[in-house]
C-alpha cells in the first residue's frame, strides 16, 4: 500500500521540501501551535459545518464514499483476500488521508483507536464565531456516518465509539 515503504537512499531528495514544511508548520505558534494536519482539519470542518447547517450531513458522507468508491473497492478486495482487519487497515493506517489526519492510530485486531483531532481544532476556530457546529456534530454527523459509509462499501459493519479517543471496531 502507498505510504508504507519509503526508499530513503533513492528518494531522499524528495523529502527535503516535506521536512521543511513540517518544521515551518510546527514552529508556527501564532495564533496557536500548528500541526501538520491543520489544513485538512479545517477543510473537513468547513464542509461539515455547511452540511450540518443544511441538514445534508448524511448525504455528505454518502457522497464522499461514492467519490472514493474505486479506492474502497480496492480495500474490499484486500479485505476479502486477507480478512476483515484488512478493511480497517485500508481505511486507516494504509490510507494517507487518515494517517495524515490522525497523529496516532492504535492498532488492534479488527479495532482502531486514535485521539480525536477535531476537538482541539474546533475549539480554536470557534473563536471566530462563524462555525455553527459543535463537537458532538463532528462525532455524530461527521466521523461516524463517514466511517459507516466507507465500511458499507468495503462490506462490513462498524461499531463507532466517538470521543476524545475514538474507537472503531468491526461488528462480528
Amino acid at each position: 500500500m502507498p505510504g508504507i515503504e519509503f526508499d530513503f537512499e533513492k528518494e531522499s531528495a524528495d523529502i527535503a521540501p516535506a521536512m521543511r514544511m513540517i518544521y515551518q508548520t510546527y514552529t508556527d505558534v501564532m495564533p496557536y501551535p500548528h500541526k501538520f494536519n491543520d489544513a485538512l482539519l479545517k477543510a473537513n470542518l468547513v464542509g461539515l459545518d455547511l452540511a450540518v447547517k443544511h441538514n445534508l450531513w448524511q448525504e455528505r458522507a454518502e457522497h464522499e464514499a461514492e467519490i472514493l468508491a474505486p479506492i474502497l473497492e480496492m480495500i474490499k478486495g484486500r479485505k476479502e483476500e486477507g480478512g476483515p482487519d484488512k478493511g480497517l487497515y485500508g481505511m486507516f493506517e494504509a490510507n494517507s488521508c487518515n494517517y495524515q489526519l490522525f497523529e496516532r492510530i492504535v492498532v488492534k485486531d479488527c479495532e482502531r483507536s486514535f485521539p480525536c483531532p477535531y476537538k482541539e481544532m474546533l475549539e480554536i476556530v470557534s473563536v471566530l464565531g462563524t462555525f455553527s457546529i459543535e463537537w458532538k456534530d463532528v462525532c455524530e454527523k461527521g466521523c461516524k456516518p463517514l466511517w459507516e459509509a466507507f465500511a458499507k462499501r468495503i462490506d462490513f459493519e462498524l461499531e463507532c465509539i466517538p470521543g476524545e479517543i475514538c474507537t472503531v471496531k468491526i461488528k462480528k
